[in-house]
């Protein structure tokens, strides 16, 4: 199990990160959840904690998750491997 996820900070610098096992089993010692679980019940702070402990464990940061860390964030999305495709509406010609 892998997942790749871009966070974006306040300062404007990207990150992408990609956890991996030691991360998954990072989390569920830390809140006592399966990572198995995840799709009936992911939540944002899941997400937010992993790429948090990618960092930790790759030594990109050494602060708090909450709040010095998530302060410091602006966005964070999956990396689903797609391409942003432009809209359908915007792909076709007049009369199609």
């Amino acid at each position: 199990m892998r997942i790749k996820m871009n966070v974006e900070f306040i300062d404007g610098t990207k990150r992408e990160v990609e956890a991996r096992f030691a991360d998954f089993v990072a989390f569920e010692r830390t809140w006592n959840r399966s990572v198995t679980r995840f799709e009936s019940e992911l939540r944002l702070t899941d997400l937010a904690w992993i790429a948090w402990h990618v960092l930790i464990r790759e030594k990109v940061t050494t602060k708090q998750f909450d709040p010095d860390w998530l302060n410091d964030v602006e966005a964070l999305n999956l990396d689903t491997g797609e391409d942003d495709a432009a809209p359908l509406a915007e792909t076709q010609q007049a009369g199609d």
